[in-house]
């Protein structure tokens, strides 16, 4: 797995429309590099059964579950969907302000995943020498936090 910053020193939300506009290119890139483009993906999304059902949400199908120890109950739904650079840009921005639940893109063909946070965005690749790929190519864009998280 990766995980890559935002912004720059893991400022966790954008503060400058330069900062919003930073935000969407390195999502933009990471998707691309992630998730093939133009290919056919999963996009899941899940949010709490009294929130209000997302405005973006395009599902297929739900399920509803709760965890251990919550007291409420999720609601998670899936999409087939077709990745390209530009087809997620106002949820993008939905998740970097923290205004929707938890939400990734699942490529089936190749198993990789891209999960963007309020903080970040976390790659899960095909193997660890894809991994170093990433890093190496986006240095600049790694957590500063210790753990690298």
């Amino acid at each position: 797995m990766g995980s890559f910053s935002r912004i720059a020193g893991s400022v966790r939300y954008a503060k400058t429309r330069q900062e919003q506009d930073e935000i969407r290119r390195r999502a933009a890139v990471l998707a691309n590099e992630t998730l093939e483009k133009g290919s056919d993906c999963w996009l899941v999304q899940s949010w709490r059964e009294e929130d209000s059902k997302p405005s973006n949400s395009i599902s297929d199908c739900e399920i509803r579950y709760r965890e251990d120890g919550d007291e409420f109950q999720w609601v998670s739904s899936a999409s087939r969907v077709r990745c390209h650079q530009y087809a997620f840009g106002d949820l993008l921005g939905d998740i970097a302000e923290d205004s929707t639940g938890p939400t990734l893109w699942f490529d089936g063909k190749t198993g990789k995943v891209f999960a963007p946070y309020d903080g970040g965005f976390d790659l899960f690749l095909t193997s660890v020498e894809e991994v170093r790929e990433f890093e190496k190519r986006h240095e600049g864009w790694l957590s500063s936090h210790p753990s690298g998280l």
